[in-house]
């Protein structure tokens, strides 16, 4: 289904799912003491963060490595790295267009 969508288009949807999955994980931590009702612990906090750092960098990575892995296994390394370079230009547009938000306000 998305094997004949443009690089361009394809970067976006990644690069958009990253930042998705960011606003989730933000919007989850800033929220922890409501969702719980309650202080994690001493021992616990530590725990829950690195398994959620483990996660996110697979998620992160699998996100934005994904496609442009199987490619670059196929043996198309033109396509990957073409893939790759329109992911991280649309992180970059994200990363910009967030910080133009922030300055604004």
């Amino acid at each position: 289904m998305l094997k004949n969508k443009s690089k361009p288009f394809l970067g976006f949807l990644q690069a958009s799912g990253l930042v998705t999955y960011i606003l989730l994980v933000s919007v989850f931590l800033n929220n922890i003491e409501k969702i719980f009702h309650k202080d994690t612990g001493e021992y616990m906090a530590p725990i829950l963060m690195l398994l959620l750092f483990i996660i996110s960098a697979v998620i992160s990575s699998s996100l934005v490595l994904g496609r442009a892995g199987v490619l670059f296994w196929e043996n198309k390394f033109s396509e990957a790295f073409t893939l790759l370079a329109w992911t991280m230009g649309w992180g970059v547009f994200y990363f910009l267009l967030l910080l133009t938000i922030l300055y604004f306000n």
